[in-house]
């Protein structure tokens, strides 16, 4: 299936550059081609997909070390819908004395919603200024400040111990340059939850999908950190 729709995107590519080039064919060519960025965006959704459920190796995992070591932003902000949210916590089986760490906060969403929910300690890790001040500005509006926290902060540098919840919608190479501090420093019992991307060869304690409110499937995966820090 990717690879038809790949030869499908190159096609669709050509086409536009014809039209590009000559203006007078505009009107001759599909108009399919114009739709060629959003082709694009979805090949990217395609191939991430395929490759959070492939087994990674002990390269792979360098790989991911060294591609973001030189990267201040290792994951774009997607805002996650509401009902996404909701399920990503009721997974994580939050209860009183949690502390809930959001790794790439974005907008503040997950935070604020853990702290409503459930009365717990919520901290998010951004490292855009704009999305930290706009997140501050909601929590300060909902008067959530003696619960919710958000640091202008890389998530590379982030100490996860006092968490007992970690909660993420990253890149895959993001969450594999995590798992070394996921193991070292999570307490047995703590989980984490990730949108979308799995973390390698760690095999999830739940997988689910939902549908949310656009129509878009979304696969969510839960892990729970054993008392021997595993794998």
């Amino acid at each position: 299936m990717t690879d038809g729709f790949l030869k499908l995107c190159f096609k669709l590519r050509f086409l536009h550059a014809l039209v590009v080039s000559n203006p007078r064919l505009s009107g001759r060519v599909p108009v399919a081609s114009r739709l060629i960025p959003i082709l694009f965006a979805v090949r990217f959704f395609v191939l991430a997909a395929t490759v959070s459920h492939q087994k990674e190796s002990r390269v792979a995992v360098a790989h991911a070390n060294d591609d973001d070591r030189d990267s201040r932003h290792i994951a774009p902000f997607v805002p996650t819908p509401e009902e996404v949210v909701v399920r990503m916590l009721e997974l994580a089986e939050i209860t009183r004395g949690d502390v809930l760490y959001d790794l790439g906060s974005g907008d503040g969403r997950i935070v604020i919603a853990a702290a409503k929910r459930y009365g717990i300690k919520a901290v998010g890790f951004e490292i855009n200024p704009a999305l930290v001040e706009e997140s501050r500005g909601t929590i300060k509006q909902e008067g959530l400040e003696n619960l919710v926290e958000i640091r202008e902060q890389d998530i590379r540098s982030v100490d996860l111990s006092p968490a007992s919840v970690v909660t993420m919608y990253l890149y895959p190479n993001a969450n594999l340059r995590l798992r070394r501090a996921i193991r070292s420093q999570l307490k047995p019992g703590s989980r984490v939850v990730s949108l979308q991307f799995a973390m390698g060869d760690w095999t999830p304690a739940k997988t689910e999908q939902l549908k949310d409110s656009t129509g878009l499937t979304r696969t969510i995966y839960l892990w729970r950190i054993a008392a021997t820090r595993g794998r």
